[in-house]
């Protein structure tokens, strides 16, 4: 089953920068991944135009997921309509089915969900998935639970991208994010989050049964997409960590 995609940042950042996302197009094809994670933060004047980049992201016939560092809502607790329609407008270019944002500052009650759904409605191709981040307010159980309720009520088409290691980042319990917003997720950013001498560090992936993010997988159906977000090196290895969790897939089915 294909259903892992590889984001761009979990490549050396320095390479990604001086070379451009698109020269690990070919590399992530060739692992055998679903898809491709375009990271908005790391377009540089290396990269072509976006709609170029597409062209050569069909050839490979990669799903496209385009995730940007800005927040769904503001620190008034209004939609950043303005960011939101440079990003979507990015999007279709990229070709992008799923676009990935952070959360931001939503309070119940302030934050106007209508507003949300007349903006989605208005770009029915593309997906919005909002995720965890790394923020005391991003990354909050409780604000997330909040939104994501809501908006169920609102029937507003958003999902959520749980990323498995940002829980640690943000002081939060993993165990409590999979009770209350696992009914909420379409998307999994696996990593490994270790503490090394008090400061909190993503590290690849090991598959022993004892870490956290293969309780997070294992609470999913195997056929969720997922993404190997932690620092892949050398490259090389892409190939080897999609076929762990392709692997891993395979054996939650038959047991």
């Amino acid at each position: 089953m294909k259903n892992v995609i590889v984001p761009i940042n979990a490549f050396d950042r320095f390479e990604v920068l001086k070379k451009g996302q698109s020269s690990f197009i070919r590399l992530i094809a060739e692992s055998g991944a679903f898809g491709i994670e375009i990271r908005r933060e790391l377009l540089s004047e290396q990269d072509p135009p976006l709609d170029s980049m597409r062209k050569e992201i069909e050839a490979y016939q990669l799903f496209t997921v385009y995730s940007a560092p800005i927040e769904l809502w503001k620190e008034d607790n209004g939609l950043n309509v303005k960011e939101l329609n440079v990003i979507f407008q990015e999007g279709r270019a990229l070709g992008a089915k799923w676009i990935k944002v952070s959360l931001g500052h939503f309070q119940k009650g302030q934050s106007n969900l209508m507003e949300l759904n007349i903006f989605l409605n208005q770009h029915p191709r593309i997906h919005l998935l909002v995720e965890n981040d790394q923020t005391l307010h991003g990354g909050n159980i409780n604000q997330l639970t909040s939104f994501f309720e809501s908006a169920s009520e609102q029937a507003t088409p958003v999902e959520m991208t749980f990323d498995a290691g940002n829980w640690y980042y943000s002081g939060q319990d993993v165990d409590e994010a999979l009770t209350k917003l696992s009914p909420y997720v379409q998307y999994l950013h696996l990593k490994q989050v270790v503490d090394d001498n008090g400061e909190f560090i993503t590290v690849p992936l090991q598959k022993d049964g004892r870490h956290s993010w293969e309780k997070v997988m294992n609470s999913f159906s195997a056929e969720i997409i997922k993404a190997l977000e932690f620092p892949i090196e050398p490259k090389e290895k892409t190939k080897e960590f999609v076929q762990m969790i392709t692997e891993s897939e395979v054996f939650t089915c038959n047991s």
